[in-house]
């Protein structure tokens, strides 16, 4: 095969196997042990009683407000500044084992409508819910189950647009909210809140930003993957293409 039809055949799947506006990764923990962030090298930092046992990040549910027992980052993630021109997607895995009412699962910002990023696990009685642009919340409508565990991911255009699925089904659809560029660092903590609420009340086994969006298929394909794997990003799809089409032709002329 000449080189030429190979980069040929090469860009085509470069095209095929990348999206225009795919998301990447930009911090992943899984808690193996520790608080390594694999992806973008922002290491975590358990405060206040927070440890990580058997994979997980374990939160007793003590404390209150910043003071919860929580991870932090040893550097400040500023989703505003990070996330604001591209949009932010956040994606967990995650036990919720009665957390009390107005706990949060993570909290990014402060408790200001539009400038927090926040998962409400029981919003006084209206369920779990979305902090972005204060009363009354982006609501599910239910409170998700208490005891299993939930893959949630939650996905904010740089406008404000927001999508929200919980074990795969689409629970909040193109809701207009606050821009991401408005989230300010005040508070950034799995666990703990920017308010006087309790701490969060459980465990979390993976924990993942994304810059850019998530669509629908990409949400379905990670759920069906599991907390413990990833797709190859479509650059690196592209490439281990690229390296196969190489060794094909490094054979023929062999």
């Amino acid at each position: 095969m000449k080189l030429s039809s190979l980069i040929s055949i090469t860009s085509t799947l470069l095209v095929f196997v990348s999206p225009a506006a795919a998301a990447t990764l930009a911090h992943r923990y899984s808690f193996t042990g520790n608080t390594v962030d694999s992806a973008g090298g922002n290491t975590g930092v358990l405060l206040n009683g927070a440890s990580v046992s058997a994979s997980q990040l374990v939160l007793p549910g003590t404390g209150t407000g910043p003071g919860a027992a929580n991870m932090g980052f040893s550097s400040a993630v500023d989703l505003g500044a990070n996330f604001g021109a591209t949009g932010v997607t956040l994606e967990t895995w995650y036990t919720d084992s009665g957390t009390g009412t107005w706990g949060k699962l993570f909290t990014f910002g402060t408790n200001a409508a539009g400038q927090e990023f926040a998962f409400t696990n029981e919003w006084g009685g209206n369920g779990s819910a979305i902090d972005r642009n204060g009363t009354p919340g982006n609501l599910f409508g239910f409170r998700a189950a208490v005891g299993p565990e939930h893959h949630l991911v939650i996905s904010v255009a740089a406008a404000g647009n927001l999508n929200a699925w919980l074990d795969g089904n689409l629970v909040i659809a193109n809701n207009p909210t606050n821009p991401v560029s408005n989230i300010v660092t005040s508070t950034e903590s799995i666990g703990a809140t920017a308010w006087n609420d309790p701490g969060h009340f459980g465990s979390v086994n993976e924990f993942r930003l994304w810059k850019g969006e998530l669509s629908n298929a990409e949400v379905q394909q990670n759920l069906a993957l599991g907390p413990d794997s990833l797709v190859p990003e479509p650059a690196g799809a592209g490439l281990l293409g690229l390296g196969t089409m190489l060794m094909l032709r490094r054979r023929r002329r062999a």
